[in-house]
């Protein structure tokens, strides 16, 4: 989701693959879901779950339309600029063993209660009136979006066994849609409703207090994770498959791909003459058109038996997207479209491998522990290279042509990631 969301650490040992608890898609795992009050608890923890979802990339999302203003105003480089997207991300390769521990220790529900308002702190943070507070904030965000990554899955895994797919979907398109809002808004509530990007940034930070409201009902019910101890699950035995490598390079690229063109993207489009408006619209383009194909390639997916097929054509779509921005700019609405498919299409594709390949739940765990540190620590530097390498030319066609190589090394690692192998 970028992304987002993968089979967890923290995920529930004891519950096959497929799902085995019998939960029913409106069910829970907390009692029989025939019974009606079961059902509708499971429909209020789902909405719980889309709403936790939906906080999981837009604060960061709101801030590449600002970029221009936000960099005169704070006389900020590109290269430092580049940090605001980059942070998050590193907060989401280095915390993420620490957000699985958190999970164990203080029980899923409220360690979301937390991420969401670890989300509404830093945002207040960020708007404070000093360059350092911007990233101090931006960091903090990082933080309770990582545990947000980490353990909705799990929530997902404790609640909807039976038919996780149903949930994991609906939460990788709130997660998108969330993406999809705050890049449409925020230009136009700092430029148009005259909050400035302060107020604008704040006012979709402020998001993550309606998933506080709607997550609360969920603290009556707090699940700690029973760690499975099976002797395949260990992280070493984990580390030393070339599968996980294989996976964690096939998200690192993707990711490098979706946090550079999110940051960069609306500033490429103003450097062309675009509107801070119209930028800001391609970039919710861009994340809106990736709900569909993160909805449908999970699907796709789990119906073959390799998927080293459909991997390469979601790279062939971010390398038409890529050169088509290089080579004829001004037809930008069509490569930032096939560029939004390809990006929703590639995380979900990629959290779907996670699950199909893990032979077992705590395998699993260790497995999307592992690929999700490694390669959101690839894709943080996504955004940073971007910036430095349109600093140091006259335009954005070396930093496209680096991100078209990207895509290369994407295509080399979906062969290894899509093969039909298992931990």
């Amino acid at each position: 989701m970028g992304d987002p969301a993968d089979v967890a650490p923290g995920g529930t040992a004891g519950v096959a693959p497929g799902g085995t608890a019998g939960v029913a898609p409106g069910g829970s795992a907390d009692g029989p879901s025939g019974r009606p009050g079961s059902i509708r608890h499971g429909w209020l923890t789902l909405l719980g779950i889309v709403l936790l979802a939906l906080n999981l990339r837009a604060a960061i999302a709101a801030v590449p339309p600002l970029l221009p203003d936000l960099q005169v105003d704070l006389g900020l480089g590109r290269g430092a600029a580049g940090l605001l997207t980059t942070l998050p991300v590193l907060c989401f390769g280095l915390l993420s063993p620490l957000a699985a521990l958190l999970g164990r220790r203080i029980g899923i529900e409220l360690a979301l209660l937390g991420a969401m308002l670890g989300i509404v702190v830093g945002s207040l943070t960020r708007t404070l009136p000093h360059a350092g507070w911007l990233f101090v904030g931006t960091a903090i965000i990082g933080a309770g979006i990582t545990v947000g990554n980490v353990l909705v899955p799990s929530a997902v895994k404790q609640h909807f066994a039976g038919r996780p797919g149903l949930a994991t979907g609906l939460s990788t398109a709130s997660l998108t849609t969330g993406a999809t809002l705050a890049a449409a808004v925020s230009a136009p509530l700092a430029y148009g409703v005259g909050l400035g990007w302060r107020g604008s940034l704040l006012a979709l930070g402020g998001l993550a207090t309606i998933a506080v409201l709607g997550w609360l009902p969920q603290l009556r019910r707090r699940h700690q994770t029973v760690t499975s101890t099976a002797s395949g699950d260990g992280r070493g035995s984990i580390l030393r498959s070339p599968v996980t490598w294989q996976l964690a390079l096939f998200m690192g690229t993707q990711s490098m791909l979706y946090y550079a063109m999110l940051t960069w993207l609306p500033s490429l489009l103003r450097d062309q003459g675009v509107d801070p408006t119209r930028a800001g619209a391609a970039l919710a383009l861009f994340n809106l058109l990736g709900i569909g194909t993160a909805l449908l390639v999970p699907t796709l997916a789990v119906r073959r038996r390799d998927q080293r097929g459909l991997a390469l054509v979601v790279c062939a779509g971010w390398a038409v997207g890529l050169i088509g921005l290089l080579t004829v700019p001004s037809l930008y609405p069509l490569w930032t479209s096939v560029a939004g498919l390809a990006q929703g299409a590639a995380i979900s594709l990629t959290l779907t491998l996670l699950v199909l390949r893990a032979r077992t739940p705590g395998s699993a765990r260790e497995l999307s522990g592992a690929v999700q540190s490694v390669g959101y620590l690839l894709g943080a530097t996504g955004p940073v290279l971007v910036g430095w390498l349109r600093d140091l030319s006259t335009g954005w066609g070396v930093p496209l042509a680096a991100l078209t190589v990207v895509t290369v090394g994407m295509a080399v690692s979906a062969l290894g990631a899509g093969r039909n192998r298992q931990v």
